[in-house]
């Protein structure tokens, strides 16, 4: 199973995560892990902020036995969040599925841009599980 994972660092990134852990097994699957900076709605001077999300969320990777160029990949994006998500999707799969967090951790990023999950909930041509901070997770798949 080839698992996608969009995370931005949120608690909803961070329980998306966890759900990933649930779900595929490092043995045997390949997680990519990828984050986008948005220079629209992210300072100019925090140019590093993906790079330390990214690291942060591949050291705990590490932990569940992936390692980084055999079985994870990760990889800032740079650009509009849903279309990098998107043309990731299309140009790095094929994926299984995308796991997403629910909500970012910006509401005025929400405001501007609208809700990613949510876009990709109608978007994604992949089954997307989009997972609360709580842990719950609903599942929208292309094909239903």
């Amino acid at each position: 199973m080839k698992v996608l994972l969009s995370v931005d660092g949120s608690q909803s990134s961070n329980q998306a995560l966890l759900e990933a852990f649930k779900t595929i097994d490092s043995s045997r699957d390949i997680l990519d892990i990828i984050t986008v900076d948005n220079f629209r709605t992210s300072p100019p001077q925090d140019v590093d902020a993906g790079e330390r999300i990214l690291l942060e969320y591949v050291e705990r990777c590490k932990d569940q036995g992936f390692i980084l160029d055999n079985n994870l990949n990760a990889q800032v994006l740079h650009g509009d969040v849903r279309n990098e998500i998107i043309r990731y999707i299309k140009e790095c799969g094929p994926f299984d599925r995308i796991m997403v967090g629910s909500r970012g951790l910006n509401p005025f990023k929400k405001l501007i841009l609208g809700s990613v999950s949510e876009y990709l909930v109608h978007h994604s041509p992949i089954p997307v599980y989009v997972v609360k901070s709580d842990g719950s997770c609903k599942v929208s798949d292309p094909a239903s």
